[in-house]
């Protein structure tokens, strides 16, 4: 993977932004410690730092061009890009390096964004065209990517990590944004900045530079690429076997050390014994370690079974175990590299661990529970066998079948009475509450599901099964890229590139397009994924009947490191200086109350410190920063 970053000039020629887009690109260089380039041209300058999975000659630097008209600065892989070369070639084109960002340069020049198509990948692409004076960028179906972009009155800046506009303009807290409940209100292009929004999954935004007039619009519908789904259950274990088989062997190809982590839960386990089966078929010569990263802690059910596991495949684990220190410098650091503020150092401890082992691609099992359901989803997903029972009582009582009537009550109750169905409210999972009230301006903006991403899909998704509304709600509007993009972070933190075979295409199309019996039969949870897999699991991993990922550290309100992290930060006057009215949150902790909320309040000011800290720290990142030249 790499980081991406840019400025837009909207007014005169200004030649310090050459330096802060440098320095943009050095804040970020952990997505891309050994190689960097830029390109200043007319209104624009563009910047790259990269991790060389493909082709690590100083041929795949970038801003990329072969013919000094079109460029390209990608982050991220497409993982087919060998056909599609194959392709190209056979169209009279000529390939200088082996990346695929090559490739996709030439695909745009052929087909345009056409070319999105054929991508199977994650990936956030950028275009600058000379001839046509305009840039556009553009993301991934699924949106895995991060990527963001500010907006003023001088600038239209992007930016892989949020952190980066630190060098351009000090990111400022949105108080319309900062106080929604990111569990419930996680779909919004918004952000807890002000200015500061996403893009959205399979979108481009266009932008003639000349007029600066924007356009935004879908390249990828995921609604018209749905996979037909075969009656038969065991047809379609075959099938899913197969898919994730592939998408696994696909995401095999690096000029870099493959490895994995494994949790002993069904999603890494699936895909650890699957990379150990490639393994014993294929031969490949590949530099891959089986040996996987497992993360154990107090709280573990699973530890066990990963290393049972490992056991079983005749490969040697590597366990951590580590404690997050509570105070000031490592909750800002934190913070600043996840852009979160929840204790999650259980992920970047995991890929630090890697790196440490000379592992710069992790084959992990991120993405399935948002297709296949979790327990947490239970209730919504069963509004679809709720309605089908509400159809059936109405045709019985329409055609005053009494028989029918009676035995569907001797089976369901009072249920077989019931004649209104469920409907699917979207504002009833976005909470728009703002939990920082007492504490922020007066909100002026009511949101509702309108300001989300789910409105563009309202209408269509009217003619579709309650279950997927919800499940295309969870991995298409938010929820699902909230999660992909913390652990991109957590990953990149370290310059460890993750690759998931259950976010391949070919793979989490068809699971968004499999029936709900298919994922919840015979009472089991992700069913289907348990059954096609069963002949290469233990028991002990099939029979599993909870569900725990990596958690987040979490110590007592009460405890004394908190307490003193509060008072320390109270002191400083700085924390006067935002959105938030201080003088209110410090008398109201020495009163004993809203302690948990001011907490999360002073969290958020330990996460602007810790982009301030890597501002200030620059000075200790060196990157040859190069103009790039042109492919030829």
């Amino acid at each position: 993977m790499c980081g991406i970053a840019g400025i837009i000039n909207k007014k005169n020629k200004d030649d310090r932004l050459l330096s802060v887009l440098k320095n943009m690109s050095k804040i970020i260089s952990h997505r891309g410690p050994d190689q960097a380039g830029y390109l200043d041209y007319n209104n624009i300058l563009l910047s790259h730092v990269r991790l060389p999975v493909m082709d690590p000659r100083n041929l795949g630097r970038q801003p990329m061009s072969n013919d000094n008209k079109i460029y390209i600065i990608f982050n991220g892989e497409i993982f087919n890009f060998k056909e599609i070369r194959i392709k190209l070639i056979k169209l009279g084109y000529k390939f200088i390096s082996d990346s695929d960002t090559e490739v996709a340069l030439n695909a745009y020049k052929e087909w345009g964004v056409k070319s999105f198509d054929q991508f199977n990948g994650d990936w956030v692409i950028c275009i600058l065209d000379k001839d046509e004076n305009t840039f556009l960028v553009a993301k991934d179906g699924l949106g895995t990517k991060p990527l963001y972009i500010y907006e003023d009155q001088e600038y239209l800046s992007f930016c892989s990590e949020i952190k980066g506009f630190e060098a351009l303009k000090p990111p400022e807290f949105d108080p319309e944004y900062l106080g929604l409940n990111y569990k419930s209100v996680y779909d919004f292009n918004g952000t807890k900045f002000r200015d500061i929004y996403q893009t959205k999954p399979g979108s481009i935004l266009k932008i003639n530079l000349e007029t600066l007039e924007k356009k935004i619009f879908n390249w990828f519908e995921p609604l018209n690429n749905l996979v037909s789904i075969n009656p038969d259950y065991n047809y379609n274990k075959e099938d899913f076997y197969n898919r994730i088989y592939d998408a696994t062997k696909l995401r095999l190809d690096a000029d870099l050390k493959i490895g994995t982590s494994l949790s002993g839960g069904l999603d890494s386990s699936v895909i650890f014994s699957v990379l150990n089966l490639i393994d014993s078929k294929e031969n490949s010569n590949k530099s891959i370690d089986l040996n996987p990263v497992i993360v154990d802690y107090k709280e573990s059910l699973t530890t066990k079974y990963a290393q049972d596991l490992t056991n079983l495949h005749d490969r040697k684990a590597t366990i951590i175990n580590t404690e997050l220190k509570y105070n000031i410098d490592s909750l800002s650091y934190l913070f600043s590299q996840l852009e979160i503020v929840d204790e999650y150092n259980k992920q970047i401890e995991l890929y630090k661990k890697q790196k440490s082992l000379g592992i710069d691609v992790s084959i992990d099992g991120l993405g399935p529970d948002e297709f296949l359901g979790m327990p947490i989803f239970m209730p919504q997903l069963s509004f679809t066998y709720y309605n089908n029972l509400i159809d059936i009582n109405k045709i019985n009582y329409d055609f005053q079948s009494d028989t029918n009537i009676n035995l569907m009550t001797k089976f369901f109750g009072p249920m077989a009475k019931n004649k209104n169905k469920a409907l699917i409210n979207f504002g009833n999972f976005i909470d728009t509450k703002n939990y920082f009230s007492d504490y922020l301006p007066e909100n002026k903006k009511n949101f509702n599901e309108n300001n989300f991403t789910i409105k563009d899909y309202i209408k269509d998704l009217e003619n579709f099964n309650m279950d997927f509304q919800y499940t295309f709600f969870k991995t298409h509007c938010g929820f699902l890229q909230y999660f992909l993009h913390k652990w991109d972070r957590a990953s990149m933190a370290n310059s460890v590139e993750i690759r998931s075979p259950f976010l391949d295409k070919n793979v989490y199309l068809y699971m968004l397009s499999l029936p709900l019996e298919m994922k919840l039969k015979n009472g089991k949870l992700k069913s289907i994924l348990n059954d096609s897999f069963y002949h290469i699991l233990p028991s002990y991993i099939t029979g599993q009947k909870f569900k725990q990922g990596l958690p987040v550290s979490k110590k007592s309100i009460e405890d004394l490191s908190i307490k003193n992290i509060i008072l320390e930060v109270f002191n400083q006057q700085n924390f006067n200086e935002n959105c938030w009215d201080a003088k209110k949150i410090k008398k109201d902790y020495n009163e004993n109350k809203n302690v948990d909320l001011i907490w999360r309040i002073v969290k958020y000011f330990l996460l602007k410190k810790g982009f301030q800290n890597r501002l200030r720290n620059i000075s200790e990142t060196k990157i040859d920063f190069s103009t790039v030249p042109t492919l030829n």
